[in-house]
């Protein structure tokens, strides 16, 4: 401690006697003060410097692992209220600490990375010293609740797992485990030991009952709980949609006395089982067609008219349906498909027939009737069969190759 305390005294007369290094860049800001940019600091050292109106200094700080650590500033002249300031590598700030009088102390905890530790007056100025040290950082004992998965339908099921980490040196005794969860949404079932309190270990279980159980065990015959692990498994059961918490209050015996631990919950979020199915196909046609599903009472349940490629998709809940692929003046498809939950069913390409200008689902010599009484028009649409606004011989070339056929045609 002399060593140490000789160090400081010399590091401040150094401060009090010397200007800094011609080597440090300075930087201006916003506030009209140069930012002097220090050398890299390392681990429980003091670095002494001099900030003001028109001066702040940031020190560079780079940590190779996560750490715990404090920065401390001391006026050592003038009339200096200090302020700390941590900044990421992009001089973003990350944490601050506001001086009282003549000193300000900050303690953080960062990840790996580069960063700046920025010194300026709150108020006058003057030198100071500042010391880095590391803090060692104390682990609590604790508790966990974990569910594998963390999502499921309803009427799904998730694996729980109480943990017990940071067990202390000499292990536990015994431990209670008070936890509660939702019932309209979870079941609880299926409450076992994990053998974490040694083999033959002593169990006791209240419940589960109206959303709350106890699992109590301790270690029997001398036994106890001396590393971290599972203290108990269960199996959790989706009843309804929703977010689910499952939490568990833990106090722990060393031998003789309970005392709590702190403990962190476990949410499961539960999702409606998917009870829709998708159709898909391929519709081909001079005319845009439409494909129209229809329940088995005959109502529209869904239509969708298909893209530039003649390509559809319809979702409906599961069931048997009547598809129906129609473009005016086109002969019908039609097919049967039947929808499963979460499953895409994909019906075979289809080309519809030119030539049913009145829908009766026959190519016949009234619809080449329909052409004459309208030749050389644009309306009837149905009767315009290539589509290109003018209903003449050109269309009925289209009726005459299917001249005869009828429909609906099958469709797979």
């Amino acid at each position: 401690m002399k060593f140490k305390n000789l160090i400081r005294v010399a590091m401040l007369l150094a401060t009090i006697v010397s200007v800094f290094g011609a080597g440090s860049q300075a930087y201006a800001q916003e506030t009209g003060a140069q930012i002097i940019i220090r050398s890299t600091t390392f681990w429980d050292a003091v670095f002494n410097g001099t900030v003001n109106a028109n001066r702040y200094e940031r020190w560079a700080l780079q940590l190779v692992e996560a750490e715990n650590f404090s920065i401390s500033i001391i006026t050592t002249s003038g009339d200096l209220t200090p302020d700390i300031y941590l900044l990421d590598a992009n001089e973003n700030q990350i944490a601050v600490a506001n001086g009282s009088l003549s000193n300000v102390v900050m303690v953080t905890n960062q990840p790996a990375g580069d960063y700046f530790i920025q010194v300026q007056p709150q108020s006058g100025g003057g030198t100071y010293l500042m010391e880095i040290n590391r803090v060692e950082q104390v682990v609590e004992p604790s508790a966990a609740v974990m569910l594998n998965p963390a999502s499921v339908l309803v009427g799904g099921a998730s694996a729980g797992t109480v943990m017990l980490t940071n067990i202390p040196d000499g292990g536990y005794a015994s431990a209670e485990f008070a936890c509660t969860y939702n019932p309209a949404l979870v079941s609880i079932s299926g409450i076992t030991d994990a053998g974490l309190f040694g083999s033959d270990s002593a169990v006791a279980i209240s419940g589960p009952a109206e959303g709350s159980f106890i699992f109590a065990v301790a270690g029997s015959n001398g036994q106890r709980a001396t590393t971290d692990g599972a203290a108990f498994t269960f199996t959790v059961t989706a009843l309804a949609a929703g977010q689910a918490e499952i939490s568990c209050a833990v106090r722990v015996s060393t031998g003789g006395a309970l005392s709590s631990i702190a403990s962190t919950p476990a949410s499961l979020l539960i999702e409606e089982a998917d009870t829709t199915g998708t159709l898909t196909g391929n519709v081909l046609a001079a005319k845009t067609p439409t494909v129209t599903l229809y329940r088995q009472d005959s109502t529209v349940e869904a239509t969708a008219t298909v893209d530039e490629n003649g390509n559809f998709s319809i979702t409906a809940p599961a069931g048997t349906y009547t598809a129906v692929a129609s473009a005016p003046g086109f002969l019908r498809a039609q097919a049967s498909p039947v929808l499963s939950a979460g499953v895409t069913t994909t019906l075979q390409s289809v080309t519809l027939l030119a030539g049913d200008i009145d829908g009766n689902d026959v190519i016949d010599q009234f619809d080449a009737l329909t052409i004459g009484i309208n030749y050389n028009l644009d309306a009837p649409a149905a009767a315009d069969l290539n589509n290109d606004g003018t209903i003449n011989v050109l269309d009925l070339e289209l009726l005459a190759a299917n001249y005869r056929l009828t429909g609906p045609l099958a469709w797979q």
